[in-house]
């Protein structure tokens, strides 16, 4: 029985990994987003077009083949909703307490696991 290297991921365990990460933060966000109470309609709106692309920015890093570009976008996009944020800029929103935070580290993780190394599945030649 061959090992190999248990910090390659074959494509099944790349595709269960970007899987779990999805629901699980997805999860995550939606909790956070059910907790708000008392918000103006126009910040709530605002708040899901924000939270919006910050989620398809994670999921194109992962579903695209322009890795490197896709990553570079949501550095961006996460560092201008941190600034949004931002006490010293004057908080162009508010978001929930722990949605930024939740953000980021779904975009890092799924990050790393995108440029993860990969290996051969050796149940892909079996039926």
């Amino acid at each position: 029985m061959k090992i190999g290297n248990p910090f390659r991921l074959t494509q099944r365990e790349y595709e269960a990994t970007i899987n779990a990460l999805n629901i699980f933060f997805g999860a995550i966000i939606g909790v956070s987003l059910g907790n708000i109470t008392e918000i103006p309609m126009d910040d709530y709106v605002i708040l899901l077009i924000i939270i919006s692309a910050l989620v398809s920015s994670i999921l194109l890093v992962t579903y695209t083949h322009r890795r490197i570009w896709n990553s570079v976008m949501l550095t961006g996009v996460l560092l201008a909703a941190w600034y949004a944020e931002s006490d010293s800029s004057g908080g162009i929103i508010d978001f929930p307490e722990r949605v930024l935070p939740t953000l980021t580290v779904w975009g890092v993780l799924a990050v790393i696991t995108e440029f993860s190394d990969r290996a051969d599945d050796p149940r892909s030649g079996q039926s």
